[in-house]
């Protein structure tokens, strides 16, 4: 649990051990000693300021997840939040159980993404009946949702598939009748399918072999067998020109899976920033990737929550941005290393 607005150290000690009994809570963070708060009443004219921030995976073995985390830590220190983190662990049931758990608390504000769509609007309609402002981020709501969800922050995933796979056409990484394979964690959710589509689209109007998602690779949340699963795949099929990961988790493993399969001509293009995907760039091994700028996504998130506590404005839907692609050329414009954990 995150407390950034001034509480006793028997009540922050009470809070902690409550969040503990949640699955995938965060540890406890020292709280600040500087004055909080605007004149204006931003960052206090609300007294209820308790806000859960959800994350579908775990932000501690996923850079991407962590920037997105710490987007929402940043903002929520800003604005005065009693901010909690939980993750699901890329679990869709214990997703729920959070949710349903953290509404029993009357928190003010609940920031959650949406990657199993259908599976949480009536989690996120429970909390908006109870008087909570639900606000997405990184996968939008479903439409099913309607006034359940406020805002949205996130990025237009089947535009930037578009770019990804015209990138691929135009530099000449792809050409008529060449294999490519798109790879997600999960190739059914709402972001796979969108981002994958993009590249789909553009790919196969242009003649190339690119898989049906009927075919795409899923490799799951977790690092060890995504590895697994992509060497597989590579040592299976040594004729694919083109690996295109549409998740964060496949494009981080994918340099090493094709080191274990000992493959030195397939290329890979695709989504999201981390240690491994950056190497990969510096390496030549990974063409381009389209980063989504997840602090982005949290940082808004959260900020969104607090003008709406504090003022009452309307959550927006907001494009986290990340429509150029990082490459070579230009990926030292992100990997200072005081920006690991914020740009990648």
């Amino acid at each position: 649990m995150k407390l950034f607005n001034k509480k006793t150290i028997a009540a922050a000690a009470l809070a902690v051990a409550a969040t503990l009994t949640f699955a995938g809570c965060s540890a406890p963070a020292a709280e600040p000693t500087a004055a909080v708060g605007l004149d204006s009443g931003f960052g206090k004219r609300a007294e209820a300021r308790d806000a859960y921030f959800f994350t579908y995976y775990n932000p501690a073995g996923d850079a991407f997840w962590a920037q997105i985390l710490k987007g929402g830590e940043d903002a929520a220190k800003l604005g005065n939040l009693n901010f909690t983190h939980q993750t699901a662990e890329g679990d869709s049931a214990a997703m729920v159980n959070l949710v349903q758990t953290a509404i029993a608390t009357k928190p003010a504000l609940i920031l959650m993404p949406f990657n199993e769509g259908e599976a949480w609007v009536d989690v996120a309609c429970q909390a908006h009946d109870a008087g909570i402002t639900v606000i997405a981020f990184n996968v939008p709501a479903p439409a099913s949702a309607g006034a359940c969800v406020s805002g949205f922050v996130g990025q237009d995933f089947y535009t930037v598939g578009t770019i990804i796979g015209q990138n691929l056409l135009d530099s000449g990484a792809v050409a008529k009748g060449d294999k490519v394979q798109i790879t997600a964690e999960e190739p059914d959710q709402p972001y796979a399918l969108q981002r994958g589509g993009g590249v789909y689209d553009v790919l196969k109007k242009a003649g190339v072999n690119v898989l049906p998602q009927s075919e795409w690779l899923r490799t799951g949340g977790d690092d060890a067998p995504a590895l697994d699963a992509l060497t597989t795949y590579l040592v299976a099929n040594p004729d694919v020109k083109v690996m295109v990961p549409v998740g964060g988790t496949p494009h981080r493993n994918l340099p090493a899976a094709l080191v274990a399969a000992g493959n030195t001509t397939t290329k890979v293009m695709g989504f999201d920033t981390a240690p491994a995907i950056i190497q990969g760039l510096k390496d030549g091994v990974i063409l381009a990737t389209a980063d989504q700028q997840g602090y982005v996504q949290g940082f808004q998130a959260v900020m969104q929550g607090v003008l709406s506590l504090d003022f009452g404005f309307s959550a927006a839907n907001i494009n986290s941005g990340g429509n150029g692609l990082i490459t070579k050329d230009n990926v030292a414009n992100i990997e200072a290393p005081d920006l690991q954990g914020v740009r990648w």
